[in-house]
């Protein structure tokens, strides 16, 4: 009772107040109106949405106030009101509408058609007129009476070109998606500016799409329409984009090219394409476009920058592939020798210069090459201050990987000193202290880390998090650190590639300390280890210790999502589903249980 008289005293004091105090007091009454609409306290804030509208002839606070009464089923009143508005704004059709709206809550369709009707009827032929009643009827979710004033409007202003946009908007808050392709199909012939909104508009409805119906509409509706239009470019751009979309980049490359000659881009809109071919892996088609451009000639504006790219996707899809071959690697390392060769301006190398380094020293064992190659470049003074970091972190993963701990170090130093407070100064002192750790150094390694967590880079603190979290776990009780050294001395061993001398040294750690707390992330290290070597039952043995003999430490959710991953490639999808039933029902607040959802619905389906 307090709180309802506290209410009625609190807004008769705003009501008088009104008038006296201006924008202030409509400010404070307009926030308390507010709130209690979402409080669904519909009679305090009748009041004063009444008195705000009084004051201000805001047609916001005359829409709540309708809202209110109808909430109230308080119709009378709200007929009353709005009959009086309608009488006051005589040139005003919305509030028509507003009062058919009133009739059509109070379930009197007939009488709630009939002012519809009649707000159509009063249609004039001004644009202005035209939008504000299809807006109307649009902001009372009545679309059909929205299509018919902009069908009336075309006919008004002998304009049948007008309002094509419009009407795909409506079809598309009606979910008919046939005439929503339509008009938005004809809007973009008549005006091509027009395509970008069209392809805003269709992506909100592929979102819409729940049953993939859409698909073969858009489909089947461009394709039909370029037949009649073959020399419209704003319907190849929309075809282009519609297969982007649905990660189609080898017809969406056939659209892309076309656009390209017509419009003499130079590549650009192809260069594009590529990008995000080769970040979707469809690495066969991010080559075909680079090449397009390459193809144009050494004059073009992207030549360089599409030869670049081209060497850099054959590096991307090598790394992908499965048991890449030793010729495969040697044929790509020429090929960035035959490049450098003919490109000699080293501030626009400086980064294929870095890949055919990493390239040399990873996978044909020329560390000592790649060095050399590095440091010569390194003497150059012309290089950017940016690249000459880059070119000395490669150098430093270089030497680090051939077992040049100390130099390593000094490198990373040197970059990180160089570029404080940014990300690539973060990377090296990350990896700085990663050298650390594998020295066994783990108290100075993790205070190393922890200084990072606090970096602008979110990948590089949560991976400091993540490993100075695994040194606390794992030495708190071994005061020793025997078993975390020998952990990250195998963690280096993997680094250069050394992956059965890894092993070896894990299963050391296992004989010699079967109870220590690092025992399951021993054991999924090789897991990775046998699963990058493809030898996937030993790596599923490994993950299957985890699950049976470690199911609730840390890590046990991770292993048993991998498990779903590893057995659905090995195309046992029934125990994969197990798997990620299992996550789902005995780790329910695992970060997988999200994902392991989604594999659960697809392998149903």
């Amino acid at each position: 009772m307090k709180k309802i008289l506290t209410s009625i005293l609190l807004i008769s004091l705003l009501s008088t107040c009104l008038s006296t105090l201006g924008q202030l007091n409509i400010q404070s009454g307009s926030q308390l109106a507010f709130k209690y609409f979402r409080d669904k306290e519909y009679k305090p804030a009748s009041t004063l949405f009444y008195d705000l509208y009084d004051f201000t002839k805001s047609k916001t606070y005359y829409n709540y106030y309708v809202d209110c009464l109808i909430a109230l089923e308080e119709f009378k009143d709200a007929e009353s009101f709005v009959k009086k508005q309608v009488r006051k704004n005589p040139n005003d059709n919305s509030f028509i509408i507003s009062l058919g709206y009133v009739y059509k809550k109070w379930n009197q369709e007939e009488e709630a058609f009939k002012q519809y009707n009649k707000a159509l009827q009063k249609l004039k032929p001004i644009k202005v007129d035209i939008n504000s009643i299809a807006n109307a009827f649009i902001s009372k979710r009545e679309y059909e009476f929205a299509a018919k004033a902009y069908q009336k409007g075309r006919e008004l202003l002998k304009q049948p070109h007008l309002y094509h946009i419009e009407l795909g908007n409506i079809y598309l808050y009606q979910r008919d998606f046939e005439k929503m392709l339509a008009e938005f199909l004809i809007g973009v012939s008549i005006d091509p500016s027009k395509v970008n909104t069209v392809q805003n508009r269709l992506q909100s409805a592929l979102a819409q799409d729940i049953d993939s119906s859409l698909d073969p509409i858009i489909r089947n509706q461009i394709l039909n329409k370029m037949q009649t239009e073959p020399d419209n470019l704003a319907l190849k751009e929309l075809l282009q984009w519609y297969f982007m979309q649905k990660k189609l980049f080898k017809p969406a490359l056939a659209q892309a090219r076309s656009i390209d000659l017509i419009k003499k881009e130079d590549g650009f809109r192809i260069m594009s394409l590529a990008y995000t071919a080769r970040t979707n892996k469809d690495f066969e088609t991010a080559l075909e476009a680079f090449q397009i451009v390459i193809d144009k000639g050494a004059e073009a504006s992207n030549y360089f920058k599409a030869s670049t790219e081209y060497l850099e996707t054959r590096f991307l899809q090598l790394k992908e592939t499965e048991n890449s071959s030793q010729e495969q690697w040697e044929n790509l390392a020429s090929s960035y020798d035959k490049f450098l060769n003919q490109e000699k301006n080293i501030g626009q190398t400086s980064r294929a210069i870095v890949r055919h380094a990493h390239i040399l020293s990873a996978y044909l064992n020329q560390s000592d090459k790649a060095i050399e190659k590095l440091e010569a470049i390194l003497k150059n003074r012309n290089i950017h201050p940016q690249f000459k970091s880059e070119i000395k972190m490669e150098l430093a993963d270089i030497k680090l990987f051939a077992d040049e701990k100390w130099d390593a170090i000094l490198l990373y130093s040197q970059i990180e000193k160089a570029n404080k407070n940014n990300t690539i100064g973060y990377e090296a002192k990350f990896k700085k202290a990663k050298v650390s750790y594998y020295m066994g150094e783990l108290k100075w390694a993790k205070a190393q880390l922890d200084a990072l967590k606090g970096s602008t880079s979110k990948l590089i603190a949560n991976d400091a998090i993540a490993l100075s979290q695994l040194i606390s776990d794992n030495t708190t009780l071994d005061t020793s650190y025997t078993a975390m050294k020998t952990y990250a001395e195998a963690e280096f061993l993997i680094l250069q590639k050394k992956e059965d001398k890894a092993l070896n040294k894990l299963d050391e750690l296992i004989r010699n300390q079967p109870a220590h707390s690092l025992i399951d992330e021993v054991y999924f290290k090789k897991y990775e280890i046998y699963l990058q070597q493809n030898k996937l039952d030993d790596a599923l043995e490994n993950l299957e210790k985890i699950i049976t003999d470690h199911p609730w430490d840390s890590i046990a959710d991770k292993a048993l999502f991998r498990k779903g991953k590893l057995l659905e490639k090995m195309q046992n999808s029934p125990a994969a589903l197990d798997c990620y039933k299992s996550i789902i029902t005995d780790y329910p607040d695992s970060i997988f249980s999200v994902e392991a959802r989604q594999r659960v619905n697809a392998l149903r389906n």
